[in-house]
């Protein structure tokens, strides 16, 4: 089929047959477009908001590739006297913030992992992002239309189906109102520009003559904490360069941060898009 074929963003409903699930009046919208660079961007690059949805177990998407930050355009160096008076600076900005801005907490924490986790895998709470970001909120109600959008499109394929798992292609956050960028100064420094991919075990039953299904779903977030070249911090100004440094001269090491959230959420069968909906949600801990 082609490029279509080839793209995990595709959702034939999207584009082709109207569902109204997919159109912008029917989905959450942030109120304001942060047109800001992504950390992390998708291979190849989305042509709709959604995902493509396959029947399988939670496979990561292999598309979901990530910069490397000054690494990418600078060669490691030794560090200087002057490098190591630099991070002694920002080491004490940081303790500042972590003693005056509790409204930072996740900012910081990031940050203190770039400057003392050696580059080691870190998780954070999509949680509390939700909780705490009108850019989380408008992201994971999204992202649950879109996986229920997929199930239905899974399961009309083979109406026999009672009982099976779908995986799903992955979403950029950060350049669009249905997944926007963060809106807080915190998850901004925190997260940024993110990739998800939503995967969950669906359950279709019968009651009053009408179809219902029931989606166990996970919500998969990925970022890579780096910084740069020629980008700048949105709440201060202060540019990249500044703490890239630190790439360079292994001062400071980027690292890949993840989490999962997860939902249990029931409906009737086509409707999504409809007023007075009678799907539910309920957080699964």
């Amino acid at each position: 089929m082609g490029e279509r074929s080839e793209n995990p963003n595709w959702n034939p409903r999207m584009r082709d047959q109207g569902n109204p699930n997919a159109r912008r009046d029917t989905r959450q919208a942030s109120g304001e477009s942060n047109i800001v660079p992504t950390q992390g961007k998708s291979v190849p690059s989305p042509k709709f908001f959604g995902a493509r949805y396959r029947l399988g177990a939670p496979i990561r998407p292999i598309s979901i590739v990530f910069d490397n930050g000054f690494l990418d355009k600078f060669p490691p160096r030794e560090p200087t006297l002057g490098d190591y008076a630099k991070l002694a600076l920002w080491q004490t900005k940081l303790a500042a913030a972590e003693s005056l801005r509790p409204d930072l907490k996740e900012g910081c924490e990031g940050y203190r992992h770039f400057l003392e986790g050696g580059g080691m895998p870190y998780v954070f709470s999509y949680e509390n992002y939700v909780f705490n970001d009108q850019s989380g909120q408008t992201t994971l109600a999204n992202a649950m239309l879109d996986i229920q959008d997929g199930a239905e499109i899974v399961w009309e394929a083979d109406r026999s189906l009672t009982s099976f798992s779908i995986t799903g292609g992955p979403i950029s956050c950060g350049g669009n109102d249905l997944f926007p960028y963060p809106t807080t100064e915190n998850w901004q420094k925190a997260i940024g520009g993110h990739i998800i991919w939503l995967s969950g075990s669906v359950t279709v039953t019968h009651k009053g003559g009408q179809d219902w299904l029931k989606l166990d779903m996970v919500l998969h977030a990925e970022d890579r904490y780096n910084f740069n070249p020629g980008q700048h911090d949105i709440a201060t100004g202060v540019p990249d360069s500044d703490n890239g440094i630190f790439e360079i001269t292994g001062l400071g090491k980027q690292f890949t941060q993840t989490s999962e959230l997860k939902r249990t959420i029931e409906w009737q069968h086509g409707t999504l898009a409809t007023q007075g909906t009678t799907s539910t949600s309920i957080p699964r801990w």
